[in-house]
């Protein structure tokens, strides 16, 4: 049998570092699928309602939890956790890269409709720009704390200034977009695991409650 040569020993080192790289990442995935899953579960009690699970494309990819008839302000909720793509270190790269991370998500519908609707969102980026080109009217923007800015159509009301300035002082390098709308579902949050993780999901809840006074 004729020796390998460079280019079919690049090919297998390749494969091999691939083929490890998959194991590793969905173990390292999996385990952190783990934490985070019994993380929320600590967190959802306070929550109140009956709840749901359901793995998102399997365990190393992430979870939801699907929350009925929860406590005030909240009729039903879904609360999940996406992990990044770990068990492919090229893709895992590139999304580290275009400085993606692991997040965690809410979708809520309320009990009472929300009065006047706002976004929290970076100040600089796309996401500033498309709510601009959405907008029927100008939208009035606030400059927040960590970089974001609170949207409203009219000028922000003093209270809901300060709300808002509370929450974003403790959260606000956490969030990547927190949305109050008029429609279902009527709070829309998704937020950076890392940022929080260390401490009790409860604390959120709490957070999230004073915000929505």
């Amino acid at each position: 049998m004729a020796a390998a040569g460079p280019s079919e020993r690049i090919l297998w080192a390749i494969l091999i570092l691939l083929v490890v790289g998959y194991m590793v990442g969905t173990w390292l995935n999996r385990r952190r699928s783990k934490t985070i899953g019994e993380w929320v579960q600590a967190g959802l009690g306070k929550l109140g309602g009956r709840v749901v699970w359901r793995f998102i494309r399997g365990v190393a990819s992430g979870a939801e939890a699907n929350i009925g008839d929860a406590r005030p302000p909240y009729r039903q909720l879904t609360i999940g956790y996406f992990l990044l793509t770990r068990e492919f270190p090229p893709l895992w790269g590139i999304e580290r890269l275009r400085n993606k991370t692991d997040l965690l998500t809410l979708r809520a519908d309320l009990r009472r409709m929300p009065g006047t609707p706002w976004e929290i969102v970076p100040l600089q980026g796309q996401l500033r720009r498309r709510l601009d080109q959405a907008a029927e009217t100008p939208l009035n923007w606030l400059p927040l704390a960590a970089g974001l800015g609170l949207a409203t159509g009219n000028p922000a009301d003093p209270a809901l200034v300060r709300r808002v300035t509370a929450f974003t002082e403790r959260y606000g390098t956490a969030i990547e977009r927190l949305s109050l709308r008029q429609r279902a579902p009527h709070l829309v949050a998704f937020i950076k695991l890392q940022a929080i993780e260390n401490r009790p999901l409860t604390e959120l809840w709490t957070a999230l409650d004073d915000l929505l006074k």
